[in-house]
């Protein structure tokens, strides 16, 4: 498993798709940090601590994030043969499939810890001070400790549809991640005075999804109930994926 998950990350790594994406985003940090620091003056108080807390109001990107990263890795495998060949070498699929997943997760949590302590650096160095940096440092700390686990859960998921169906599938997943939470609540308001019981069902329903966390997550600052409970999707959905994306690619026929 180590030789290939070693395989499976110099390939990521030597993919210009990677590079792009990190140095777009990177610089859109730049521009929005130095565009701050311009308009900072009588109307606008950007500090350092202001700049971290954005990062709060920005975590659902995480989802659309942990997408790209998938198909870094993934990389039309169905469409060039690679995974043909890959299986007809006789490595076993639940290594391909577990190597995979796994350079995915380095992936993502490599390019977060880059982008966000680039981000960090450039609001330390062109955003003036005011004394509660670190406070909001440990904010932003407790905020992705609930972001991770489902962050974790969307990539295993994003790699089930990566895995089970032809062609480029991320987009469709990203669209059901942050569409079903909303669908679940406007159903929920509508049977509410008709059908209570089916409300509270669908609304019990909508607190299993990975969006759901994370939503309202600025009234829940120091809440380890809200952790646990991420925690608990997170690891539900990243167990119950990768387990039926073995089971599929298991039966699957690839020609």
């Amino acid at each position: 498993m180590l030789d290939y998950l070693r395989a499976e990350c110099y390939k990521m790594l030597h993919r210009s798709y990677l590079w792009m994406a990190l140095l777009i985003t990177g610089g859109l940090e730049l521009v929005l940090v130095l565009l701050w620091a311009w308009l900072n003056g009588e109307t606008v108080n950007m500090t350092a601590s202001a700049g971290f807390t954005v990062v709060l109001y920005l975590l659902s990107m995480g989802y659309c994030a942990t997408a790209i990263t998938s198909d870094i890795v993934f990389s039309d495998q169905y469409k060039h043969n690679t995974l043909k060949n890959e299986v007809a070498y006789g490595i076993p699929r639940a290594r391909i499939y577990l190597g995979k997943l796994f350079a995915g997760c380095l992936l993502s949590i490599g390019a977060c810890i880059l982008l966000l302590g680039w981000y960090a650096l450039m609001c330390a160095l062109l955003l003036p001070g005011d004394g509660a940096a670190l406070e909001a440092l440990k904010v932003l700390g407790f905020t992705l400790l609930c972001a991770f686990p489902v962050w974790v859960g969307a990539q295993a998921l994003y790699f089930l549809c990566f895995f089970s169906i032809r062609g480029n599938t991320a987009a469709i997943s990203v669209c059901i991640i942050f569409l079903l939470g909303q669908m679940l609540t406007l159903l929920s308001l509508m049977l509410n005075l008709p059908a209570p019981e089916l409300a509270d069902a669908l609304l019990a329903v909508k607190s299993l999804l990975l969006t759901t966390p994370l939503e309202n997550i600025t009234d829940a600052i120091w809440d380890w109930s809200r952790v646990t409970w991420a925690w608990a999707v997170g690891a539900g959905w990243c167990v119950g994926t990768t387990a039926l994306g073995l089971w599929c690619f298991h039966r699957r026929e690839i020609s």
